[in-house]
């Protein structure tokens, strides 16, 4: 597995933590509320302060599809604020959220003037393009394989759970995985009769993360 997915925040010292919250502010949003829309132009620069959010995408077969889930630490929007493109992609928060939001224009600014955040902003992007091709890879093998690789990749690179626990409900983690809803279903039952998950209502408890990873393999 790689190393865990660059975070946005972490890598930057409290200077630049003082320089972004003084060029933005925190916003507050509610289960489900939604961040920002594919193809609209960019209106902010997010970094997540509390809460998860889902970015997803439409393919061209009209489905929508789980890119990423972004928690506390992570950057969203950075690259359309870059290249002055529309989002590539809807962001939506998955429960209760709060980020720190900052204009397009002046977090580009920021980025000139001080090359300790325009850094971060490279490692960050340089690693998710890394882990975007982990999971070409990983999308090659078994329902199984795929299903567990997501898991992983939420629980422990993104580490956005709490106490081992996944914010997804079956259709997004199916919708992540590159899978169908039933070979969901078989692929949850395997791993709750083996003891590694248990499953609730819009949640699953990882309870043998070290189990994941031989499923990967």
């Amino acid at each position: 597995m790689e190393s865990e997915v660059a975070r946005f925040w972490g890598l930057l010292d409290p200077v630049g933590h003082a320089l972004l919250d003084a060029a933005g502010s925190v916003r507050e949003y509610e289960p489900g509320a939604i961040v920002c829309h594919e193809g609209e132009p960019s209106q902010h620069v997010l970094i997540v302060r509390r809460g998860l959010m889902r970015v997803t995408a439409v393919s061209h077969g009209g489905h929508e599809k789980v890119l990423a889930i972004r928690g506390p630490g992570d950057i969203v929007g950075e690259r359309s604020a870059v290249d002055g493109l529309p989002r590539s992609a809807s962001v939506r928060a998955l429960g209760e959220a709060s980020a720190l939001v900052i204009a397009p224009a002046r977090f580009s600014d920021l980025c000139r003037k001080q090359p300790h955040i325009a850094w971060a902003v490279l490692v960050v992007v340089v690693s998710r393009q890394r882990d975007a091709d982990r999971q070409r890879v990983q999308f090659s093998g078994t329902s199984t394989q795929r299903v567990a690789a997501v898991l992983l990749d939420v629980v422990l690179h993104r580490g956005v759970g709490s106490a081992g626990a996944v914010a997804l409900s079956q259709e997004e983690l199916a919708s992540a995985a590159g899978t169908s809803r039933e070979s969901l279903v078989r692929v949850l039952r395997l791993m709750r009769e083996q003891g590694i998950v248990r499953t609730g209502r819009r949640r699953i408890d990882i309870l043998a993360p070290d189990r994941l990873y031989e499923l990967v393999g």
